[in-house]
């Protein structure tokens, strides 16, 4: 449940962030504002460049393909994060074994719970906090995006299918595609995510798109477009994860 609820906070602080952007400012190259000059400005150049050399001035393809090369780019850590996942899961037995064993409330009991844990936890390679890197990244990241297509004259004005890449979907599609792709994606983790009680699962799985859809449906149509790109990507990459850890389990019991 840890996990669904890190990512639950990412969505509230994503929402956060996003609904106290000042995005009437165009910027430009001039601008000296740190994050405006070496961040969203050379990220916008990138979406631009790729749309416009590679992709027949397809700026909303170029966003899909920019999202497809950052989530490639954090793919080590997501990586790391599901090697941990393995560890947590394949713990599970002794760390409720060690709840049953310290099941009374009193401080001293839970001192002895809380370090005999965490060194099962270290002796089995399983950190708690790296859950946390890639929702880390994954925060400046939106945030890049979003001013890139709102406070970029080119990509807000571009179109992409029926869609103003810089103004909402007027017909819901896409939100509802991207909550869609947001619900696979928590189905598809669950199953690798250490035992969580089906209420909880559930609660998860349902939570997370519900909330994409709701703010999708106000947001820029190119930032629901990276969203949906992003979920399936995950949903492709724990996919190839899953394949290749458990061949790596076989192979290790032969």
């Amino acid at each position: 449940m840890l996990k669904h609820k890190k990512k639950l906070f990412f969505i509230f602080v994503s929402i956060f962030l996003l609904a106290g952007c000042d995005s009437s400012n165009v910027i430009q190259s001039s601008h000296t504002h740190f994050f405006d000059h070496y961040f969203i400005y050379p990220f916008s150049l990138l979406i631009l460049f790729i749309g416009n050399t590679w992709l027949h001035q397809s700026i909303g393809f170029s966003i899909m393909l920019v999202t497809v090369g950052v989530r490639m780019l954090v793919a080590p850590l997501n990586i790391l994060q599901y090697k941990n996942q393995l560890s947590n899961k394949r713990i599970q037995p002794q760390l409720q074994e060690l709840k049953e064993k310290y099941k009374d409330k009193d401080h001293e009991s839970q001192q002895q719970y809380q370090r005999e844990m965490m060194e099962l936890l270290k002796e089995n390679g399983a950190n708690p906090l790296m859950g946390c890197l890639p929702l880390l990244v994954q925060l400046p990241v939106i945030s890049i995006v979003y001013y890139a297509i709102r406070r970029i004259d080119e990509i807000s004005a571009s179109s992409f299918l029926w869609l103003d890449l810089g103004h909402a979907d007027p017909y819901f599609i896409f939100p509802i595609a991207a909550a869609v792709a947001t619900y696979l994606q928590s189905k598809v983790i669950q199953k690798d995510v250490e035992g969580m009680n089906q209420s909880h699962a559930v609660l998860a799985r349902i939570l997370s798109p519900i909330m994409v859809l709701s703010f999708g449906i106000f947001s820029p149509s190119g930032l629901v477009l990276y969203w949906m790109t992003s979920s399936l990507f995950m949903i492709f990459q724990s996919l190839v994860l899953r394949k290749v850890f458990q061949e790596k389990v076989v192979l290790e019991v032969k």
